[in-house]
């Protein structure tokens, strides 16, 4: 009777398990969600819409995702995980833009970058575009855009990408800026 009830027991606490292997790297899903997370942004757009600002705020916004990738804090960078995404053209939302979930290993990340690329949804098309009140701007440019900070992945979750510096860079942008250097320039964080 104790033997049957040892093997019950063994067997009911193996099929129990959660998520992830025991053996191998446990990965968790991770959403990713792009958003200003400027202090009232939201505020800030109503009033803009109201009474257009003497900025050049970025409008339309469109990115042509191709790759994502998630660059762990103790290796190096070549040791980052790509990520192919197949997002395609986004139009991106200052109020926030969901853009989809991956699977990751648990572990600790530094930053987290987007490869845009023109063909990225199978035709040609600008890898970004966007309008500001110095004009309307695309690039053919394969651009990579970075955020940093500090991601633990332990859990499921949602890691919400602030785009604050990236929108201000394209704020910026007047007629024969290079558009490629001033984006990869722009630093977001998360």
């Amino acid at each position: 009777m104790k033997s049957i009830l040892l093997i019950s027991l063994l067997f009911i606490t193996s099929c129990a398990g959660g998520g992830g292997t025991t053996t191998g790297n446990p990965v968790k899903t991770v959403n990713v969600r792009m958003q200003d997370q400027q202090p009232f942004a939201w505020m800030k757009k109503i009033s803009e819409s109201l009474i257009p600002s003497a900025y050049a705020n970025a409008s339309n916004v469109s990115l042509c995702f191709k790759r994502l990738r998630f660059k762990p804090v103790e290796n190096d960078d070549s040791s980052a995980e790509n990520y192919d995404i197949t997002l395609g053209r986004v139009t991106i939302d200052p109020n926030g833009t969901d853009l989809g979930s991956v699977s990751v290993p648990e572990g600790m990340y530094r930053r987290i970058e987007f490869d845009l690329e023109a063909n990225c949804n199978g035709s040609i098309a600008p890898s970004v575009s966007f309008t500001n009140l110095n004009g309307t701007f695309s690039s053919q440019d394969n651009i990579k855009i970075k955020f940093e900070g500090n991601l633990v992945v332990d859990a499921d979750k949602t890691v919400n990408l602030d785009i604050d510096a990236i929108l201000d860079a394209m704020d910026s942008i007047n007629p024969g800026d290079d558009i490629k250097n001033d984006l990869e320039n722009a630093l977001g964080d998360y």
